[in-house]
């Protein structure tokens, strides 16, 4: 068993994955420690990742996620990037990538790389001296292990490591708290009976006709739930009905349980979680009992939970909204995102998004002759954001990183967390590889490694292949 590693990351989600493929990539003696038995996070729940371009069709996440799109894609893993040009979208493109597809090429990833990797393996403790984190006790089927690295990746979602080593952080945003939900999966679905349904029953002011190859990230997200046409269920039912489609016929993804808890408790992760799933079956019994084409659909399976925020560390800068809106340039760029500030309300679910600048600027009749929808600026990532101000040799990614509460709910989109983590892993390597923290990091040096493996960093810098 190796115990001694150049970088360490924690959490093998959306960020810890691609931070360990760009670390090991990068020369560095990588290992990703993730206490599931699958690696990508949400991106294995079959929720389609936003964020990849902005309203404009500019592609700001390349590199190395891409790279993987294209490899599930490759394989009939779903149906890659999707654009939406009409006025009924409060994003603009999504990308379609099959979960258990997915799930075989981040594994595939990782090994070519040459990335180590412990499964079912949970974060227990660090261990600190002074502004560095010297190693992490982890708990295995053959007790805790001390495992010490040069660099350590917090890539938790929660800041796990962050605030166990002692490092600030926030939590929550005042009265408002954002959902808690867990995606399910149902099977044996009539496509085009249902397709009827939302056309004939729910879309009565004879909007863009719903279907499942086009029904992701409806703007208009109270007008197209189901049960609008059921007063007493419209009055508490959520306000969102999110519907995911890969192109396997008769599966779809639904994404419209909610709920609000601590999530860093666990008596209070424990009952969420148990309202969640018993949501998702009182809505599969109302699609099988009202809803064309879902008579004989059966549950094929409920997901984790998805948690959109907890702990956000304090770095060197907070990233703001109006940062995002006004699209401002960082000479420490690292990563940018397109996902839009979705604050998504634990009340019901619904989506709510802040900040000017995100709203429909086009008219109907230019989006008709061929404009785009400005929903979603392409936004920079700045290195300070992922630099904790406590730590010389530690690194965030993730929902975690240092922003604010309503910035963060841009920047935990799929598609930007998996941007910072090729940028983290890029970091940590080069860091390594010169004997020194990334505190230190010559950021211009690191920015010209990542666009050689096809990141882009925006405007002010050259793209990459």
């Amino acid at each position: 068993m190796e115990t001694n590693w150049d970088v360490v990351v924690l959490g093998g989600g959306t960020a810890g994955l691609f931070a360990g493929i760009a670390a090991a990539r990068n020369g560095a003696k990588t290992l990703v420690i993730e206490r599931g038995g699958h690696l990508g996070g949400n991106i294995a729940t079959g929720m389609n990742l936003g964020g990849f371009f902005d309203g404009r069709d500019r592609q700001v996440v390349k590199g190395i996620p891409e790279e993987l799109v294209q490899r599930v894609v490759a394989l009939n893993g779903g149906r890659g990037h999707i654009f939406f040009h009409d006025m009924d979208r409060w994003i603009s493109s999504t990308a379609s990538l099959d979960p258990e597809i997915f799930k075989h090429v981040a594994f595939e990833m990782v090994r070519e790389a040459g990335c180590g990797l412990w499964l079912y393996t949970a974060f227990v403790r660090s261990v600190s001296a002074g502004r560095n984190v010297t190693a992490v006790e982890v708990g295995t089927k053959l007790g805790v292990v001390r495992l010490t690295a040069k660099v350590f990746i917090d890539a938790t979602g929660d800041a796990d490591l962050t605030a166990a080593s002692g490092g600030a952080f926030e939590r929550g945003g005042g009265t408002r708290q954002k959902a808690v939900t867990c995606m399910f999966r149902v099977g044996n679905v009539d496509l085009p009976a249902a397709e009827r349904f939302m056309q004939e029953r729910v879309n009565t002011d004879n909007k863009t006709p719903w279907t499942f190859e086009n029904c992701a990230l409806r703007a208009s997200h109270r007008y197209w739930t189901p049960w609008k046409s059921f007063p007493d269920l419209a009055a508490k039912w959520p306000k969102q009905f999110g519907v995911y489609y890969h192109g396997t016929p008769g599966e779809v993804f639904l994404n419209c349980t909610h709920t609000s808890i601590d999530s860093l408790d666990p008596d209070d992760i424990t009952a969420g979680t148990m309202r969640l799933r018993r949501q998702a079956m009182e809505f599969l019994q109302f699609l099988k009992a009202q809803v064309w084409g879902f008579e004989n659909c059966h549950l094929v399976h409920v997901y984790d939970l998805g948690v959109r925020e907890s702990r956000r560390v304090i770095g060197d800068y907070m990233l703001t909204v109006e940062d995002m809106t006004t699209e401002r340039r960082f000479a420490d760029v690292v990563a940018m995102g397109a996902y839009p500030p979705d604050l998504h309300d634990a009340n019901r679910g619904d989506i709510l998004i802040a900040g000017e600048g995100f709203g429909n600027a086009l008219t109907e009749d230019e989006i008709v002759r061929g404009g785009s929808l400005p929903y979603n600026p392409g936004y920079q990532i700045p290195y300070r954001t992922l630099m904790p101000v406590s730590h010389d040799n530690l690194l965030v990614a993730g929902r975690c990183i240092s922003a604010t509460f309503e910035a963060q709910a841009g920047t935990r989109g799929m598609a930007p967390c998996a941007a910072m983590g090729q940028a983290v892993g890029t970091a940590a390597a080069i860091a390594c590889a010169g004997n020194a923290t990334p505190r230190a990091l010559d950021v211009g040096r690191l920015q010209a490694q990542l666009l050689a493996d096809g990141a882009w960093l925006g405007g002010d810098h050259v793209a990459g292949p």
